[in-house]
């Protein structure tokens, strides 16, 4: 009986790609509010922190959807 030495697995890291996807959408968000359409009725800062929230989810969603889909793969 011979044995034969087993292929590790290799699975992605959740919390890295969650953190990744979070700050990507961050950054995404407060561009958007920066290079954006100005509205008289918000303040900067208040467009600012709800579009950097809004796209971190957002990112968190997508970086959580790929790390995933790569830990399917593996």
């Amino acid at each position: 009986m011979s044995l034969q030495p087993r292929k590790a697995r290799r699975k992605p890291k959740f919390t890295a790609f969650l953190l990744t996807g979070g700050l990507a959408g961050m950054l995404i968000g407060f561009l958007l509010s920066v290079i954006g359409p100005v509205d008289a009725r918000y303040e900067t800062s208040a467009a600012l922190g709800l579009l950097g929230l809004v796209f971190a989810g957002l990112g968190m969603l997508v970086g959580g959807l790929i790390a995933v889909l790569l830990d399917k793969r593996s």
